[in-house]
C-alpha cells in the first residue's frame, strides 16, 4: 500500500469513529495570512559570505496550523554581488516524510538568487497530497554558494486555497492560455506561411505577399519585446516563453526568406517578359 492511501485510510477511519482531525476534510476557499514571521535584526535576516558555500537558517516555523495541501512562505529578499547560483529553500516536516521546496527558477517569485537586486517578492510554495496531514514544522534557509550577501524581510505565512495556484498570481495569463497562445500564433503563422510560400511559386500576389511579410515581421518584433518585458518583470514561464519563442520564429523566417521570395518574383518575371519576345 503507497503513502497516499494509508494517509486516506487513517483518515476515513477517524470519521467513521467520529474522530475527525481538524485538516481533514475541510476545504480551504481563500488565501490567507496564517501569521507574520520575525526574523533578524528589525526584521530583516542578513547573511554574508567572503567565498566559502554557506547554508543559514532564516527561520523556523513549530506547529504551523496548516489546514489544506497548499501554502507556503512569502516574503520579500535583495542581494548584493551573488556569485554563482544561490537560493531560498523550505524544508517540510510531514509525518509521511521531510520534503523540500527550492527557489531555483529563472523568473518569478521562485527566481535563484545570482548577481544583484533589490527588493523583489520571493515564495516558497509546497503542495501536499489532498487529504494528507500537515506540516509539523517548517525550515526556512537561504544557501550561498560563494560570495556575496542576501537580506529578506517581511515573511508570511500563507495558506492559500485548495484550488489556487499561488505560483499564478500577477501573472498574466495561466499555463492553459499560454498553450493556447503558442499554438494558435504557431498555427497561424504556418497556414501563412504556406500560402506566401504557393503565391511567391507561381509569381502571383507580389504585393499581398510581400506585405505580409512585412506584417508578420513587424509584429514578431513587438512580440519578442513582450516577451522581453515579460522576462525582466519576473512573469513565469508560460507568459514570457511563448511571446518570445513566436517573436523569434516570426522576425527570423520572414526576413531569412524575404531574398529568396524577391528572386522568385523576379524570376517570374523575367520569364513572362522572355515569353512575350517570343511572340
Amino acid at each position: 500500500m503507497n503513502r497516499r492511501s494509508r494517509v486516506g485510510l487513517s483518515v476515513v477511519a477517524a470519521s467513521v469513529l467520529g474522530i475527525v482531525p481538524s485538516w481533514a476534510n475541510v476545504p480551504v476557499t481563500a488565501e490567507e495570512t496564517l501569521r507574520t514571521l520575525t526574523v533578524g535584526t528589525n526584521g530583516t535576516f542578513t547573511v554574508s559570505s567572503d567565498g566559502t558555500p554557506k547554508l543559514a537558517h532564516v527561520v523556523t516555523v513549530d506547529e504551523p496550523g496548516i489546514r489544506g495541501p497548499h501554502y507556503g512562505i512569502a516574503g520579500e529578499v535583495r542581494y548584493h554581488g551573488v556569485q554563482g547560483l544561490g537560493y531560498l529553500e523550505m524544508w517540510n516536516i510531514l509525518p509521511q516524510g521531510e520534503f523540500f521546496t527550492r527557489a531555483l527558477a529563472a523568473a518569478g517569485p521562485m527566481k535563484a538568487i545570482s548577481g544583484s537586486s533589490d527588493w523583489r517578492p520571493f515564495l516558497l510554495p509546497f503542495f501536499n497530497e489532498p487529504g494528507a496531514a500537515p506540516p509539523t514544522r517548517l525550515i526556512v534557509n537561504i544557501v550561498l554558494p560563494g560570495a556575496g550577501s542576501v537580506e529578506v524581510r517581511a515573511l508570511r505565512l500563507m495558506q492559500f486555497a485548495d484550488d489556487q495556484n499561488p505560483l499564478a498570481g500577477g501573472a498574466w495569463w495561466d499555463d492553459s492560455m499560454g498553450g493556447l497562445i503558442g499554438g494558435s500564433a504557431g498555427a497561424l503563422l504556418g497556414c501563412l506561411g504556406a500560402l506566401i510560400g504557393w503565391l511567391s511559386s507561381r509569381g502571383r500576389a507580389r504585393v499581398f505577399v510581400l506585405s505580409a511579410l512585412a506584417l508578420i515581421a513587424g509584429t514578431s518584433v513587438l512580440l519578442l519585446l513582450t516577451g522581453a518585458l515579460a522576462w525582466m518583470r519576473a512573469q513565469p514561464y508560460e507568459v514570457y516563453y511563448p511571446l518570445l519563442l513566436v517573436g523569434l520564429l516570426g522576425t527570423v523566417i520572414p526576413l531569412g526568406l524575404l531574398p529568396a521570395i524577391r528572386r522568385q518574383y523576379q524570376d517570374v518575371e523575367l520569364r513572362r517578359m522572355q515569353a512575350l519576345d517570343l511572340r
